[in-house]
């Protein structure tokens, strides 16, 4: 037992002598030994560490033993790029507005037209017969005869008027005639949208778009070191560990 404690000894010393010259951290078997980074930061030591190759200033009684001392971490957050900034054209409708037109639907046009004739009444007076002066027999004129001459028929010398109609006709006034009508043009209101500015484009930037995330970085890289333990018994055999 004394030798195998002895040999335990000696390994722990030898990793913690390679350590301090290479930087390397050591398995529990021999051969596994890995080069280390260099600690990204400085790190704080917690009281009673101790990276020397041997424990320094040690007193008669104290015990070390090499520990491996774990990574430390912390949690960051960053800003991550999710889209790059970029252009975009932009559509401008185009604009309209209603308007009111007349419109020619037909010419106007010229079209001749027949005046007829225009007639008045009138009455005219005509003779029909002529007058004339003639014998007549009247027998029933209250004549006297001559005395004691008897008479058979009598004689009268009449006078008579000439006879006279009136008749009615129609008189022209205005001869019939042909005249030139003129035709006006005829239009028509209608409802009309009209553009009033054409549709364009616009360059419309937009910008970059980030994101706010959380990572765990590492601030300090694992490392071997000597550390103060308590031992219940002195023995060379047996060692208790206290982290």
């Amino acid at each position: 037992m004394l030798c195998k404690s002895v040999r335990i000894m000696g390994l722990l010393l030898f990793c913690g002598a390679m350590l301090a010259q290479t930087g390397c951290a050591c398995g529990t078997a021999m051969g596994s030994c890995a080069t280390a980074k260099a600690p990204r930061a400085m790190c704080d030591r917690p009281a009673g560490e101790v990276s020397a190759e041997l424990p320094p200033n040690a007193k008669a009684g104290e015990c070390y033993a090499k520990v491996f001392v774990p990574p430390t971490y912390r949690t960051v957050t960053e800003q991550v790029l999710i889209r790059d900034a970029y252009e975009k054209l932009e559509i401008i409708p185009a604009q309209y507005e209603w308007v009111e037109d007349r419109i020619l639907v037909k010419d106007a046009s010229k079209k001749l037209a027949t005046v007829p004739a225009e007639f008045a009444a009138r009455e005219d007076t005509i003779q029909t017969s002529a007058g004339y002066t003639g014998w007549e027999i009247n027998k029933n004129v209250p004549c006297e005869n001559p005395k004691e001459q008897p008479a058979r028929d009598v004689f009268c010398l009449v006078d008579h008027p000439p006879v006279q109609t009136t008749v009615k006709s129609q008189r022209q006034v205005k001869a019939a005639s042909v005249q030139e009508e003129t035709i006006p043009a005829e239009y028509q209101t209608i409802r009309r949208q009209k553009l009033v500015s054409a549709a364009t484009t616009r360059k419309v930037s937009v910008p970059a778009e980030y994101d706010t995330i959380e990572k765990t970085v590492k601030v300090c890289d694992g490392r071997m070191a000597w550390q103060r333990v308590n031992c219940e018994k002195t023995k060379t055999s047996e060692i208790s560990l206290n982290r």
